[in-house]
C-alpha cells in the first residue's frame, strides 16, 4: 500500500512536467515562422491523438497487464519529448504532441482501472480525492514553474525535466506489482463468451455491458455534456479577465489557480459523501454549472472570483464521483467503459473548442458560456430521466 501510494506522488510529478513542457513548448512553437498556425496545429494534434487511441487504449488495458500498459505509455512518451529535443521542428513537435495524446489516454485509462486492485474498493474515494488534490496542487504550480523556468534558463531545461519525470516514473512502475485479481477466476467464462459470439467486437461488448449497467451508461454520456461546458469556460476565461484588467495575464493565471483551490477543498468534502455517490455527482454537477453561469455574468470582480471558486469545489466532487463510480465496473471490462467515458470527454472538448469562438460571433462571452452550461444542465436532466426510468437496474 505504501509503494502504492507514493507512486501517485510520481505520477503527480509527471503531471507537473507535463505542464510545465506545455509553456516550454508555446516558447518553442513562437520562434517558427508562422507560429499561430503551429501552435493551433499543436494543440489540436494533442486532442485528436487522445480522442483517436481512447477506445483503442480501453482495449488494451483490459486485454494485457495494465501495469506494462503503463511502461509502455511513460517510456514512449519520454523519448517523444527526447526527440523535440533532438530535432526542434514544427513537424516534429506535432507529430510527438500526436503521439503524447495517444500514450496519456493508454497510461490514464490503465492507471484509472488498476486503482481498485492497488489500493481495494474501499479506499477508492479518499485515494480518488488524493489523486485530484495532487492535479489541483499541480495545476496551481505548473504553469507558474514553467513560465519561470523557461524565461531563466530556456525551453530545452524544461523539456529535458518533462521527459526525465517519465523515465523516472517507469522506473518507479517496474518496482510495483499488483494482481488484476478479479480478470482471474470466474471472469474468464465471460470473456471466452463474449470473444465466440457477435459481441466479439470490443464495441458491441462494451455497449451490451453498459446497456445492463445504467449508471455507467449514464456517467459515462454525463463526460460528453461536462467537458462541453468546460470547453466553453476555458474559453472564456482570458477574455473574461481582459475585461477586468486588459493586457495582463496575472489575473488568468490567478482565476485557474483560484479554480484549482476549490477543486483542493472540494476532495475533501466528496470523502464525506461516499454513501452518496450518484447525487453527489449530479448536485455537484448541476451547481457547477450554476457557479460558472454566474460568475460570466457577475459585474464585479469579487463575484467573479468567487463563483469561480465555488466551481472549482464542484468540480473536485464530481472528479472524484465520477472516477468512484466508473472504478466499480468489472475488472475485465473497466478499461473499455473508461475508454467510452474518456472517448465521450475529449469529444466535448473538441466540440466546444470548435463552437466557441462562433457561438461568441453572434453571442456575447457570457452569453455562450451561459448557453453551454444550459446544454450541460439539458443533457443532465435526459440523464436523470433515464436513470428513473431505469431505477431498478441501477
Amino acid at each position: 500500500m505504501k509503494g502504492y501510494k507514493g507512486y501517485l506522488y510520481v505520477n503527480a510529478l509527471s503531471s507537473l512536467g507535463s505542464r510545465m513542457d506545455l509553456i516550454a513548448s508555446s516558447a518553442l512553437i513562437f520562434t517558427f515562422a508562422d507560429s499561430v498556425y503551429w501552435l493551433s496545429a499543436f494543440f489540436v494534434a494533442r486532442q485528436i491523438g487522445g480522442m483517436m487511441f481512447s477506445m483503442a487504449a480501453g482495449i488494451l488495458a483490459d486485454r494485457m497487464d495494465r501495469r506494462r500498459a503503463m511502461l509502455i505509455s511513460d517510456i514512449g512518451a519520454g523519448l517523444a519529448i527526447l526527440l523535440v529535443l533532438l530535432y526542434p521542428h514544427p513537424y516534429v513537435i506535432v507529430g510527438a504532441a500526436f503521439v503524447k495524446g495517444m500514450l496519456y489516454s493508454l497510461f490514464h485509462i490503465s492507471f484509472q482501472a488498476s486503482l481498485p486492485q492497488m489500493f481495494g474498493k474501499d479506499a477508492l474515494v479518499n485515494i480518488n480525492g488524493l489523486t485530484v488534490r495532487l492535479e489541483s496542487i499541480v495545476g496551481i504550480a505548473g504553469f507558474a514553474f514553467g513560465g519561470v523556468l523557461t524565461e531563466s534558463f530556456g525551453y530545452g531545461v524544461v523539456i529535458a525535466f518533462d521527459a526525465a519525470t517519465f523515465f523516472v516514473s517507469a522506473i518507479v512502475l517496474m518496482r510495483l506489482r499488483w494482481e488484476n485479481d478479479e480478470q482471474q477466476g470466474t471472469d474468464h467464462g465471460d470473456v471466452r463468451q463474449e470473444r465466440g459470439t457477435a459481441s466479439r467486437f470490443w464495441f458491441g461488448a462494451t455497449y451490451a455491458y453498459l446497456a445492463k449497467h445504467p449508471l455507467l451508461l449514464a456517467v459515462s454520456l454525463l463526460a460528453f455534456f461536462e467537458a462541453l461546458s468546460t470547453a466553453s469556460h476555458n474559453y472564456g476565461l482570458p477574455f473574461l479577465a481582459e475585461l477586468f484588467v486588459p493586457k495582463d495575464a496575472v489575473l488568468h493565471g490567478g482565476m485557474w489557480s483560484l479554480m484549482s483551490a476549490g477543486a483542493w477543498a472540494g476532495t475533501y468534502l466528496a470523502s464525506h459523501l461516499r454513501s452518496h455517490q450518484v447525487a453527489s455527482l449530479f448536485a455537484a454537477s448541476f451547481l457547477l454549472a450554476i457557479a460558472i453561469s454566474l460568475s460570466f455574468a457577475g459585474s464585479q470582480l469579487w463575484i467573479v472570483l468567487l463563483f469561480l471558486g465555488l466551481a472549482g469545489m464542484f468540480t473536485g466532487i464530481a472528479q472524484v464521483c465520477r472516477n468512484t463510480i466508473l472504478q466499480g465496473a468489472e475488472s475485465r471490462i473497466r478499461g473499455r467503459v473508461m475508454g467510452v467515458q474518456n472517448t465521450l470527454s475529449r469529444g466535448g472538448f473538441f466540440v466546444g473548442f470548435l463552437a466557441g469562438p462562433s457561438a461568441v460571433g453572434f453571442l456575447d462571452l457570457s452569453g455562450m458560456v451561459i448557453l453551454a452550461q444550459a446544454i450541460f444542465a439539458g443533457g443532465m436532466l435526459l440523464l436523470l430521466s433515464y436513470l428513473y426510468m431505469n431505477r431498478k437496474n441501477v
